[in-house]
């Protein structure tokens, strides 16, 4: 259950105002070549294995992004921080705090599946149903970023140090209006994660309640120096 992983992505926004994130490229895996458009990817020197598996599925930011629905605020349909937007500003934030360093893309895992369906389904048998009228989210998601250009060496082992987050909404009133959102982060070498927010670290974690992106943003940005 040790969490490491890491990769980069663009954010701008004003207070209280989302705009959609622009990926780039220009961040790839240690001993990736580039060719033109054409990426080969290197060969990570730590092991690729789930950092938590009991009751979680592995998906990837894609996925996340456009297979999921998100959450609303139902007394005045405030949207939330979606889980996919947590990562993402949590890449910005280690990308202006260690600018010169390599960073593997995140490792995700989430669980508690909440299903739906578009309203031209209302009427069909769960059997009938196509693709594209399901809906889904998942109410809970843990992720990690390596950083394997930052290492310790620990009992003989070679550790990358390693970014991370868990979000439930299940601790969101989503019945209610918006009010603070709950988000755990963490940044150690050694790492324990559970997707109900127990987390142990040998470095930080922080519990935090934000109103906003950016405001989620500033606060990662602040405590990654603690560790």
């Amino acid at each position: 259950m040790e969490a490491q992983v890491i990769i980069e992505s663009k954010i701008n926004q004003e207070s209280h105002k989302l705009i959609p994130v622009k990926q780039t490229n220009n961040i790839i895996n240690p001993g990736t070549t580039q060719t033109g458009n054409v990426i080969t990817p290197g060969i990570s020197k730590f092991p690729n294995k789930p950092f938590i598996e009991a009751n979680t599925q592995e998906i990837n930011l894609y996925n996340l992004k456009n297979d999921c629905i998100i959450p609303v605020f139902s007394k005045d349909n405030e949207r939330t921080i979606s889980h996919q937007e947590f990562i993402e500003i949590a890449q910005e934030a280690v990308l202006k705090v260690f600018p010169h360093h390599t960073f593997e893309k995140p490792e995700i895992r989430v669980s508690h599946q909440i299903k739906g369906r578009t309203p031209e389904a209302i009427h069909k048998n769960v059997k009938d149903l196509l693709d594209h009228e399901r809906t889904q989210y998942f109410e809970r998601m843990a992720f990690i970023i390596r950083i394997p250009s930052i290492v310790d060496n620990i009992n003989g082992n070679e550790i990358a140090l390693t970014i991370g987050g868990v979000r439930s909404y299940n601790l969101e009133n989503l019945y209610n209006k918006k009010t603070f959102e709950k988000f755990k982060f963490f940044i150690g070498f050694q790492n324990k994660v559970c997707c109900n927010l127990c987390v142990w670290s040998d470095g930080f974690v922080d519990d935090m309640k934000v109103s906003s992106y950016q405001e989620l943003q500033t606060k990662i940005i602040e405590v990654i120096p603690k560790l």
